[in-house]
């Protein structure tokens, strides 16, 4: 917690001069419950030429975009965030030399999903269509200005009674507002898979998933003129 900062006359200074003032901090959460999920999935083959891994990943991945949109994903909530094609090599201890094995293609998609009560079953199912690769899982809010604004309410109402309360145990009234500065609004996902994880084939079962609560922060700074 940030305390009150005062800006006081020196000794010898003309009545005239600006009164003193104080900054303070205020700061407020909203806790919140996600309605929107956003995956990045996809898939990831290997070939001995350039084009055997890609047509492999390729196919996977038109069957995961098909899949999506029977499950009623809209089509401009999927876009491409990674397409990578290179060489794999492995080193021979016994020759010393790097022995060429052949390519890998991966190919990452992102999914909006907004309707999470199919969540489970829609990543069971792109499981089944070929989806080997997930780079992460964010809960969040499809508008979260209603949540973002109350966070900042109650942030302005948390330094508002700071600077009350300072300024009636240091003897001096509150004046007017003069500077009033507000922070980014970060939103917290509680759950956020961050590392790539490789998937394995399975049979069609709803993948157990649990949203849980976010929380929207807000943060400002206050700087009031001071009354004696």
């Amino acid at each position: 917690m940030t305390g009150p900062a005062f800006a006081q006359e020196t000794p010898g200074q003309a009545p005239a001069q600006a009164p003193g003032r104080m900054t303070v901090s205020g700061e407020a959460k909203v806790v919140a419950t996600p309605d929107m999920a956003v995956l990045r999935l996809g898939a990831q083959g290997r070939g001995e030429t350039a084009a055997e891994a890609m047509d492999s990943t390729s196919a996977a991945v038109s069957a995961i975009l098909a899949r999506l949109q029977e499950l009623g994903v809209a089509e401009n909530d999927i876009k491409t965030t990674s397409l990578n094609l290179s060489e794999e090599r492995r080193w021979n201890r016994e020759q010393e030399v790097e022995v060429f094995e052949g390519y890998l293609a991966e190919n990452i998609v992102e999914v909006r999903v907004r309707d999470l009560d199919s969540l489970g079953a829609i990543l069971g199912d792109v499981l089944d269509e070929g989806a080997n690769r997930m780079q992460g899982l964010q809960f969040t809010l499809q508008d979260p200005r209603e949540v973002e604004d109350e966070a900042r309410r109650r942030a302005v109402a948390d330094a508002r009674a700071k600077a009350e309360l300072y300024a009636e145990a240091a003897g001096v009234s509150l004046g007017t507002l003069v500077t009033l500065t507000d922070s980014a609004t970060p939103i917290v996902r509680p759950m956020d898979l961050a590392e790539p994880v490789v998937m394995e084939a399975r049979a069609a079962k709803d993948v157990p998933v649990a949203a849980g609560e976010i929380e929207i922060r807000a943060e400002v700074t206050m700087t009031y003129a001071l009354g004696q």
